[in-house]
């Protein structure tokens, strides 16, 4: 306020100054003395829209024992398809859908007696996955809160909300890339195989870890 008043004051003067004989100034010089006071609009984020690459994205997946015994399978998943919406470098929704008809191990400790094929045909059978009948999972983004991704995951048909824990995100014009983790709880989506000791050797939670390239 106290700067309006004397940019009022100032022509006021400066009118006076006019009327009684002194010299004039122009509209567009009084202008000019008092500066150039544009405000410059903020920028706006900019709403962008994107598709994963498929083959430059996929799930790491790790299921282990909860015995003293601790010993762990853990694997990869690929990922089918995906489309994500941002504004900036913040996601607003999303899905994505993995491919359950190719689990694939990757620890060591498979033989020709134990073959890695072995431990696929059993997590894909109605005892775990029931991959014939649910080829597919996904992960569907309700709301984001900071790095925490709230999105229900559907695994053998059944649906839970559950929560991703961003790792890292970096976006450019080109790409997108986002690391996270999930972990979630088998016994709620029927991953369970009738064994008297399936409680005491086979650990609850399977962990997911989301690495995935989306471009424009």
């Amino acid at each position: 306020m106290r700067k309006t008043r004397l940019r009022l004051s100032a022509l006021v003067i400066g009118t006076l100054m006019a009327s009684c004989g002194g010299e004039s100034q122009s509209r567009d010089e009084v202008s000019h003395e008092g500066g150039n006071h544009d405000v410059e609009a903020p920028e706006m984020a900019e709403a962008a829209s994107w598709v994963v690459k498929s083959d430059a994205s996929n799930v790491k997946w790790t299921g282990g024992t909860s015995g003293a015994k601790v010993w762990s399978h853990f694997g990869s998943i690929p990922i089918m398809e995906g489309k994500f919406n941002t504004t900036g470098e913040e996601i607003e929704d999303g899905v994505v859908v993995i491919d359950m008809t190719k689990i694939s191990p990757e620890d060591e400790g498979y033989s020709e007696e134990l073959p890695a094929s072995d431990l696929v045909a059993h997590l894909s059978s109605p005892d775990f996955f029931d991959v014939e009948a649910n080829p597919t999972a996904t992960f569907n983004i309700v709301s984001v809160n900071g790095s925490e991704v709230t999105g229900d995951l559907t695994v053998r048909g059944i649906t839970h909300q559950e929560t991703l824990m961003v790792e890292m995100m970096e976006v450019t014009p080109e790409n997108m890339h986002v690391k996270g983790n999930l972990e979630f709880d088998r016994q709620k989506y029927n991953v369970a195989w009738e064994h008297s000791l399936e409680d005491v050797i086979l650990s609850d939670l399977i962990t997911l870890e989301f690495d995935i390239n989306a471009v424009k």
